[in-house]
């Protein structure tokens, strides 16, 4: 990477010992950079501007300060030969997998623990936040747009078969195959991570977490959201994990089965009504998100058949 050398030069950081680049991640492109100075991460921002990351600055460090695991930043984000920069403090551990039943408890209390941190050091949050779905219609137009085209490739054949089968499940006429989320408050809501998954954590040998990593999407959500999207996403198709994440998360935020399974229904109609990994494909030709979309396709088929016995873990 001949870019080491003038992003380790733009942060100070000394003479490139070694970089290697970092294939577990899923959208950025980021290096495990060595100088004399230690062990860094290197992330070429994509989707988020300096500005958005600049409240991270002070975040992190303090968050640190209180225990937590998290990277702490190398000064701000830089721009050089045409991209922007950020480097932060390198921690060590592998992305979870299989964590046992006990493990994915203490994840919960950790996540739990980080929600009273944020509400702590950040600006105070809203009491609720809107829950709006976009209109029936407007989904089933842009879903119908990308089935119309001609397929060229396997994943235009992958993506007609699923459009097809999403729309034969919006056309559904009895819920809850098909309702749509209501519009309403939402609540309790505050500061959360926003991308809390398997490669944005890391653990020791032992399975405990050693870092929290990827805080691009720090903002105000409910935490019911965060805390089904986390479970699903981390641990997939296993609904006794998913249940011991959420007894841990709940010693230190109290939050009700009702709200969790609000959100779980919010989450499931997000899976099936979005679009942005067709947008990329198709509008943008962006293909880095291909693997995403059949990814959460899967995901989708098996949360539908088993929608009950999800919905009653997170409870």
């Amino acid at each position: 990477m001949e870019i080491a050398g003038r992003v380790a030069d733009a942060f100070g950081l000394g003479r490139v010992l070694d970089c290697r680049p970092m294939t577990g991640g899923v959208m950025n492109l980021s290096w495990r950079l060595t100088t004399p100075a230690g062990t860094f991460a290197v992330k070429q921002l994509r989707d988020r501007s300096p500005d958005e990351l600049r409240p991270l600055l002070e975040i992190l460090p303090r968050l640190a300060a209180r225990g937590f695991p998290v990277p702490l930043p190398c000064g701000r984000p830089l721009w050089i030969d045409g991209e922007w920069y950020a480097v932060a403090s390198w921690l060590d551990g592998e992305y979870p997998a299989g964590l046992a039943p006990a493990r994915c408890t203490e994840l919960g209390e950790l996540v739990g623990r980080l929600h009273v941190a944020l509400a702590e050091l950040c600006p105070p949050a809203p009491p609720h936040l809107p829950g709006i779905s976009n209109p029936v219609d407007k989904i089933k137009s842009k879903l119908h747009s990308y089935a119309s085209r001609t397929p060229a490739d396997d994943f235009d054949r992958h993506a007609q078969r699923e459009i097809v089968w999403r729309l034969d499940l919006l056309d559904e006429a009895e819920p809850p195959e098909a309702e749509p989320p209501q519009d309403v408050d939402l609540a309790p809501c505050g500061w959360t991570h926003g991308d809390l998954q398997p490669f944005n954590l890391l653990v020791d040998a032992e399975g405990r977490v050693t870092g929290i990593l990827d805080w691009d999407r720090l903002g105000v959500r409910t935490y019911a959201l965060e805390v089904v999207r986390t479970a699903t996403i981390t641990f997939g198709r296993s609904t006794d994990r998913m249940g011991a994440f959420v007894r841990g998360y709940r010693t230190h935020v109290p939050i009700t089965g009702a709200q969790l399974a609000d959100a779980a229904h919010r989450r499931w109609w997000t899976l099936l009504t979005e679009a942005w990994p067709l947008d990329r494909h198709y509008d943008d030709n962006d293909h880095t998100c291909d693997h995403l979309f059949a990814r959460r396709s899967d995901y989708l088929r098996w949360w539908t058949a088993h929608r009950d016995e999800v919905t009653a873990a997170l409870r």
